[in-house]
């Protein structure tokens, strides 16, 4: 990684570091090619450990599945196996997609390098409010459940021994999930300064054409500057492939994850309180049901405002007298088709855009086996298992 970065990213890289999530160096650390080999064996350290913890949970004869009849005992399992596709997916990706991810941070820098001068610590938060809202508040929550479920809800050996191996999976993935927001707001705070910088353009040719005060050489100011904004945005979309190319399948694998983490302590919920089984555990969901929200408003506050950038270009005037060559028409025109053929598009390995419609299919898909699950609760007896 090259270039200069702030206190908090800094920190929240470092956190990544520890993890095992992010396996490049940091500017100013020494040695970078040692650095980059400790941080990728502390990846393949965590890999095979994790691992060896959810193999030893499902495997073992001790309570870590629900052993009170099959069908919390599958649920149990399901979440073991799907948190253990999300472990491999997670660590795999970050041993194998360091080249992805050091070219977003090498545009970042050189992005981030119009910049003048030291942000504030105020600034900075200030800057990444968004995913520190998210990251510490979602902490905040889920620490708060555990700390006011314990105390009403009696601890068996099964809890104890699933929730202190399953808890950390869950922070894992939670982690994950936050590190794919932190990359997409520096993905926005970059589209939002080319949306401004638009903006303050069609402001300028709106003056002239309004005013016909100008300077000579104004039309090549602008088309220099429109050439400026088109080099600039290309550079945005590949910060985009490499995001895309350096967490595609840890995406899908953490949505699905949490996805099918929601849906079976859904499902387990209605069949505890069909049966009065003393268990309360599935409050612990809640959080989850915070997570995709937060990914996907981040994924949709980056795609919406290229259609605003594309109405900023077009709001430059070209036909006024100061401005009425033909060539700024062409720039603006060159500049609109490079926005339709470089979208924006936030997507999982192609299956399925990264949007708020996305949500309604999650909740849909959760409300459908619900209605199933009720239907057939009744034949859920201990005589059939």
């Amino acid at each position: 990684m090259s270039g200069r970065l702030g206190r908090v990213l800094e920190f929240h890289l470092r956190l990544y570091q520890v993890l095992g999530f992010h396996g490049l160096p940091l500017p100013g650390d020494g040695s970078p090619a040692r650095t980059r080999r400790q941080l990728m064996a502390w990846s393949l350290f965590l890999l095979i450990s994790l691992s060896g913890l959810i193999i030893t949970c499902l495997t073992s004869g001790e309570e870590f599945l629900y052993r009170g009849d099959m069908f919390g005992c599958v649920n149990d399992a399901l979440k073991y196996v799907f948190a253990e596709l999300a472990v491999a997916a997670i660590y795999l990706e970050t041993l194998s997609s360091q080249r992805h991810l050091a070219n977003f941070w090498w545009l970042h820098a050189k992005l981030g390098g119009r910049r003048v001068g030291a942000a504030s610590l105020r600034s900075e938060f200030q800057q990444y409010r968004r995913y520190l809202v998210s990251l510490y508040g979602m902490m905040c929550s889920e620490l708060l459940l555990h700390l006011g479920l314990w105390q009403v809800q009696p601890l068996t050996n099964h809890m104890f021994l699933f929730w202190s191996s399953y808890e950390p999976l869950v922070c894992l993935t939670y982690m994950r999930n936050i590190q794919f927001v932190l990359h997409l707001e520096l993905l926005r705070e970059q589209l939002t300064a080319l949306e401004r910088e638009l903006g303050l353009l069609a402001e300028y040719s709106r003056f002239a054409s309004e005013t016909g005060r100008s300077f000579p050489g104004f039309e090549s100011f602008l088309r220099r500057r429109l050439l400026h904004k088109q080099r600039l945005y290309s550079d945005v979309y590949d910060m985009l492939k490499c995001f895309l190319g350096a967490f595609n399948f840890s995406i899908l694998a953490v949505l699905l994850t949490i996805n099918i983490r929601i849906a079976v302590d859904c499902y387990f919920m209605y069949y505890s309180m069909y049966n009065n089984v003393v268990n309360i555990d599935y409050y612990l969901i809640l959080p989850a049901l915070l997570e995709i929200p937060a990914f996907i408003y981040a994924s949709q506050s980056c795609m919406v405002v290229v259609p605003r950038i594309a109405h900023q270009l077009h709001n430059i005037v070209t036909d006024s007298g100061c401005c009425s060559c033909p060539d700024l028409s062409l720039q603006i025109q060159n500049f609109s088709l490079q926005l339709l053929h470089q979208p924006v598009r936030i997507d999982c390995l192609g299956l399925t855009t990264l949007d708020c419609s996305l949500l309604t299919r999650i909740a849909c898909s959760v409300g459908t086996y619900m209605i199933y699950t009720i239907q057939f609760i009744p034949k859920f007896s201990n005589q059939y298992m």
